[in-house]
Parts: structure tokens; C-alpha cells; sequence
């Protein structure tokens, strides 16, 4: 993704917060570290920014899987089977912008 190696740790820990709990709750964790400057590069503070910012938790795939298991309850285990297929895809989306942010900051 780029960030440094020294920040990969806490890299790694909100985006696993984003995808176990909700992005809210990382963007929580996340803010103590914007406020002090100089803790984090520009470049990191602007991965993980793109990183955090979406749904893919598993919180948002069950409101999703209930409302269209809701519309059309016949289709239900289907739709449960594709709920965990579409976190992956959401995830890797929000880790590609995150990636390609990175790039085009450091080309700056």
C-alpha cells in the first residue's frame, strides 16, 4: 500500500478495527495520532484515510444480507453466501484506492 514500516503496525490495527467493529470506531483511534503533528507522514495519514473510508465491515454486510434477505426471503441462503464474498470485494476496493492514493502522493 506504501505506508512506512514504522507505521505499518498501527496501519494494519485501524483497518482490522475497520473490518471487525466499523470504520467510526477506527477513525476514533485514528485521530489522537492527526492531532499530534509529526507523528505520521503525509503519505500515511493519506493511505489510511482511503483505507478507512467505506462500508466493508462485517456490521454493514448483515444490514445488507437482512434488507435483501428481507425483499426476496426465498433467496436468503443465497444471499447469506454472497454476503462474505462481497466483504473480500469491498475490502480489496478499499485497499486499491488506498494503494493508488499512495502512489500518486509519492510521485509528489
Amino acid at each position: 500500500m506504501g505506508v512506512d514500516w514504522s507505521d505499518a503496525n498501527l496501519a494494519g490495527s485501524l483497518i482490522g478495527q475497520k473490518l471487525a467493529i466499523n470504520e467510526f470506531v477506527a477513525y476514533l483511534s485514528f485521530s489522537p495520532y492527526l492531532q499530534t503533528s509529526g507523528t505520521l507522514e503525509v503519505k500515511t495519514v493519506a493511505i489510511i484515510s482511503f483505507a478507512l473510508c467505506g462500508f466493508a465491515n462485517f456490521g454493514s454486510i448483515g444490514v445488507v444480507v437482512g434488507a435483501f434477505s428481507a425483499i426476496s426471503p426465498k433467496r436468503a441462503p443465497e444471499i447469506a453466501q454472497l454476503g462474505l464474498r462481497a466483504l473480500a470485494a469491498a475490502t480489496l476496493s478499499n485497499l486499491m484506492s488506498a494503494t493508488i492514493a499512495g502512489f500518486f502522493i509519492g510521485l509528489a
